[in-house]
């Protein structure tokens, strides 16, 4: 169970040149897959017409680790899989490292481009600031009046928010609790972390 994990809260883009080649990156928080769309889309706004835009991440899913990373039209692992390493070595969770890259006339070689990823993406850790968030997972209850100041407490004793309250003849709670306080929720329904 992953209960804690470091993640990215500040950012910018940095550049690095190797043979006229130009590669900028940066880190973004990324707290569901989906947002990958959104992140790229404002990488193309930056930076207009790059030879590529490689990206990894590293995202807690349902209290898994899933990893990806795209070379994105460079030579297979030579820009994806460094980036994911230097992500893992740091041990970085729920971030979306991109790296735009403009060709400057010379072919780098494989070994060329793993090692511009790879300092790429030590540039962006470098030059980027760190927090250490608690996993939470989203959890729903139905209840009367009577309990729901009960229940309200309960979450704020576990360092837990309440994001929502729908009141009709049953009380609808939505809340976020750390997965290492969800033992103290017994009757509750949970959906994705």
């Amino acid at each position: 169970m992953i209960e804690k994990y470091k993640t990215v809260s500040k950012s910018s883009w940095k550049k690095i040149t190797i043979k006229n080649s130009r590669f900028f990156s940066k880190m973004f928080y990324l707290s569901k897959r989906e947002k990958i769309k959104k992140i790229l889309e404002q990488t193309e706004q930056n930076y207009k017409k790059p030879t590529h835009i490689v990206y990894a991440y590293r995202i807690i899913e349902n209290n898994n680790i899933i990893e990806f990373s795209t070379d994105s039209g460079e030579p297979t692992n030579s820009s994806g899989p460094p980036i994911l390493k230097v992500i893992n070595g740091k041990e970085l969770l729920n971030i979306c490292l991109v790296v735009v890259r403009y060709f400057g006339g010379t072919k780098l070689g494989v070994g060329g481009l793993i090692k511009a990823y790879t300092g790429s993406a030590q540039i962006a850790i470098k030059n980027s600031k760190f927090i250490t968030k608690e996993n939470c997972s989203k959890i729903y209850f139905n209840t009367n009046y009577e309990k729901l100041g009960n229940i309200i407490e309960k979450i704020k004793r576990a360092n837990g928010k309440v994001k929502n309250i729908e009141y009709g003849k049953m009380i609808k709670i939505s809340a976020e609790v750390p997965v290492a306080k969800l033992q103290n929720f017994p009757n509750f329904r949970k959906e994705k972390t």
